[in-house]
């Protein structure tokens, strides 16, 4: 529970918001339910993103390495993340190494795992969650930055997971997946420049502490690897909807690391009261939460249904919509990879979209 908290706050950090409306807002959307990893605010938190330069080293077997991340993998699953796995060079700076351990992404997703390795005579502490928790951003405009070749932002989201260590003796890994905006591609092979600017620990009470100072540099957009996507025929498809008279899909691409789709719905003859999910704080001079602004999107769940029975779920979701033109678009990662020649197909709501 505690890291959905932090994943909350590490979004609204970014946002010109009071602690006090910060913490208004938190505490609603820690009201939703949970999944096994964070759940992102959904439809629209998004991080300012930049970087800078680098290039290649070697690694071994990618997917055992990512079940340190996904949980257990079969072999298919490991697979998929060593076809899509690249190598990138380590950087240095201020004498703290941050060496990739294994990248991959799709058009939509990318992850990063680092391997952080201070100056000899540092030690970076294990925190209990009531203690604190490592950052890769402060509370002053220091974070993480994705640009382009011409130094413009690359509007997008993050998130990144710290995995576990058993003492201070083992190395800090972290994994940093990066969500897109409209029109951003992560295997399009244009140059995407990575800059991590530190390492912080925020402690209970707000406080950020730098650790790790100095500037860390990775051109993850040059690395990608074959990446197998699907856009699905879905003329015709419909759900329905408790609060509408359908629901149509207009668009469905899947990969192996998640999906995307949009479709629009028919008015509601009465509007409903919406989700937390769907709410949106707007913080008041006084540091309270002054309005809430709600929306009505309908939706329906869809899931990947694999050769053997199985269905496979996203981990969370994000998107945009018009409340008033009725439309929804979405995107969401898989919990772990999947192998697309073993789904047969998606389903959404009560409609089947078959993949052969």
């Amino acid at each position: 529970m505690e890291l959905n908290k932090n994943a909350y706050r590490n979004e609204l950090d970014r946002v010109r918001w009071t602690e006090a409306g910060k913490a208004a807002l938190t505490d609603a959307l820690m009201d939703a339910p949970v999944s096994r990893r964070p759940r992102w605010v959904k439809r629209g938190a998004a991080a300012a993103l930049a970087a800078a330069l680098l290039v290649g080293t070697a690694m071994a077997a990618a997917g055992p390495v990512w079940e340190r991340f996904f949980g257990s993998l079969d072999q298919d699953q490991q697979e998929v993340i060593d076809t899509l796995s690249q190598d990138l060079p380590a950087a240095e700076s201020n004498g703290t190494t941050m060496t990739p351990l294994a990248a991959f992404g799709d058009q939509d997703f990318y992850y990063l795992m680092l391997e952080i390795t201070p100056p000899d005579g540092t030690v970076l502490p294990v925190y209990s969650p009531d203690e604190g928790f490592y950052q890769l951003s402060d509370d002053n405009g220091d974070h993480i930055t994705l640009t382009n070749r011409a130094g413009e932002d690359i509007n997008g989201g993050w998130d990144y997971d710290w995995m576990e260590r058993s003492g201070e003796d083992d190395k800090l890994t972290v994994v940093i997946r990066f969500w897109p905006r409209e029109g951003v591609d992560f295997s399009d092979g244009t140059d995407k420049f990575l800059h991590i600017p530190g390492l912080w620990v925020q402690f209970p009470d707000k406080e950020y502490t730098p650790v790790l100072t100095g500037g860390w540099d990775f051109n993850i957009g040059t690395h990608t690897g074959g990446i197998e996507s699907r856009t699905l025929d879905v003329s015709g498809i419909t759900t329905e909807h408790e609060l509408c008279e359908n629901l149509t899909l207009d668009y469905l691409r899947i990969s192996p690391l998640g999906m995307r789709w949009r479709y629009h719905w028919t008015a509601p003859e009465k509007k409903p009261v919406p989700s937390v999910e769907a709410v949106v704080g707007v913080s008041g001079e006084d540091g309270e939460a002054a309005e809430v602004l709600q929306a009505f999107v309908p939706g329906s769940e869809i899931v990947v249904v694999m050769e053997d029975g199985r269905e496979v779920s996203l981990s969370g979701n994000m998107g945009s919509w018009d409340e008033e033109a009725h439309w929804n678009e979405s995107y969401g990662p898989f919990e772990t990879p999947i192998d697309l020649s073993r789904a047969v197909a998606v389903r959404w709501g009560t409609a089947e979209i078959p993949l052969t």
